[in-house]
């Protein structure tokens, strides 16, 4: 019987793709980084698991603004649709 689970080291989409593995589990976003990987869809809600991305700027910063700058831009309502469009849901 072969193993069920394979440690991969690349993602699941990009193992799916190469045919090294049949089913890949992983992050939405990243199937969009592989061409020819297909999302069959998402884990169920209460199966679901969310990564949270966070930004803050360092008291030791050169250009603290220009780092503030950019985590206004990226929270921005403007960014919602860009980050929605790479299967990724803007909190």
């Amino acid at each position: 019987m072969k193993p069920k689970i394979k440690l991969l080291n690349e993602s699941a989409p990009a193992a799916v793709a190469k045919g090294e593995v049949e089913i890949g589990l992983g992050p939405m976003s990243e199937v969009l980084l592989v061409p020819v990987a297909r999302l069959a869809g998402p884990f169920p809600a209460g199966l679901q698991s969310y990564l949270v991305f966070m930004a803050c700027v360092s008291s030791a910063s050169k250009n603290a603004d220009a780092a503030r700058s950019l985590i206004k831009f990226l929270t921005a309502p403007a960014a919602a649709p860009v980050f929605k469009a790479k299967d990724m849901e803007p909190g």
